[in-house]
């Protein structure tokens, strides 16, 4: 009588716990993920965290977060979670358990391992009894997103097509004053800078003096690069390691040149995310333009938006002139060449990167000392 009373009575506690938490255990319950920081960039490592809340009185035995993501987002190992990798995407899963009226917070480092726009979707929480045999499902939509900028190559200034803007000749079209060619001294005017103070003049003189600057050209570079990753490419790119080292090799001539004060623009026959046009920027100076430029070949897809030759051909026929093109480019042939004559017709040069078809490397003057194109293909 005793044995039948407990079995009575235990199944009634576990019928009865199973329907108190098929019923509430994912009431009351908030979940948020997001990442610590908006941009990055590619092998930076940064974290994503997981908050979830239980706002009620009865605890949650366990709880399952499961997400899909870029399997270019790696995770560092650690516990209660669990990523199943694919070739595009990786499976996550995050287990928690929490008592009454209690919030977790866990956090996870991730690396980007590839430049892109990484986008928060939705996560599918899943939460049962006591004995794990009861289970109910729910899916909560998520917002954020990570833009992670393409790691720049570290390209000296001197690797950049420099002979047309360094200002070594005065000129006297597009000139504005050049800080690094001061002429001599003149009086001190309103609006002039400390900074101009020449103070070897100002003692001679007996009068606040500052240098008269020389006047040269105001030069920019237009940075083009082509997605074909060989010559003849029908739709599709094969290797996308090449087109990635030319998008940082892009990066660091941007950065190189902004960081000396020069304008840069890019163009691509690349479309930028959501767009089917090729994707340019006009040239502009400033860190501000930097991180825009950053952004644009973050978010660049890699899909051929029209033959790199007429490209080319319509920057040829803007008819733009006094600046510095420094085309990349896995190859280079004479249709490019004579598109490349027509700018230079303009008042432009034209210098050729080349991309090489073998595995990636780290030393850029390694790479560049090997693909730099030459003779006629820079001027």
């Amino acid at each position: 009588m005793f044995i039948l009373w407990f079995v009575l009575t235990s199944a009634a506690v576990l019928y009865g716990q199973s329907l108190l938490f098929r019923k509430l255990v994912l009431r009351r319950l908030t979940y948020k993920r997001q990442f610590r920081q908006k941009t990055c960039v590619r092998g930076e490592e940064i974290e994503l965290v997981e908050q979830l809340e239980n706002r009620k009185w009865l605890p949650v035995p366990w709880l399952r977060v499961e997400s899909q993501l870029s399997a270019h987002l790696g995770f560092r190992k650690g516990e209660n979670f669990d990523v199943s990798r694919g070739e595009l995407y990786q499976n996550h899963r995050s287990f928690f358990s929490l008592g009454g009226y209690t919030r977790v917070t866990r956090t996870h480092r991730i690396t980007p391992l590839r430049r892109g726009c990484y986008s928060l979707s939705t996560v599918t929480l899943t939460g049962g009894d006591l004995l794990g045999n009861t289970y109910r499902h729910t899916q909560i939509p998520l917002e954020g997103e990570l833009i992670v900028y393409p790691k720049p190559a570290e390209v000296p200034f001197r690797e950049l097509p420099t002979r047309s803007w360094q200002g070594e000749h005065s000129v006297r079209r597009f000139i504005v004053p050049d800080p690094f060619v001061v002429a001599g001294a003149r009086e001190y005017q309103p609006g002039d800078t400390m900074k101009q103070v020449n103070w070897k003049a100002s003692a001679r003189t007996g009068t606040l003096q500052v240098h008269q600057y020389d006047y040269t050209a105001d030069r920019n570079i237009m940075l083009i690069v082509n997605v074909d990753d060989a010559e003849g490419m029908w739709r599709s790119v094969s290797n996308e390691e090449l087109i990635e080292q030319g998008i940082e090799w892009a990066a660091g001539a941007a950065e190189a040149a902004i960081s000396q004060g020069m304008e840069v623009g890019f163009t691509a026959n690349m479309p930028l995310a959501g767009s089917l046009e090729s994707a340019r920027i006009e040239p502009d100076r400033g860190y501000e333009h930097l991180t825009a430029l950053y952004e644009a070949m973050a978010r660049l897809k890699l899909t051929r938006t029209e033959p790199f030759l007429s490209l080319l051909e319509r920057e040829a026929l803007l008819a733009y002139a006094n600046r510095d093109v420094l085309v990349i480019s896995s190859y280079w042939n004479e249709e490019l060449e004579d598109a490349a004559i027509r700018l230079r017709a303009n008042g432009n040069s034209v210098t050729v990167w080349e991309l090489l078809a073998e595995e990636r490397q780290s030393d850029f003057e390694a790479d560049l000392t090997a693909s730099r194109v030459e003779g006629g293909r820079s001027a």
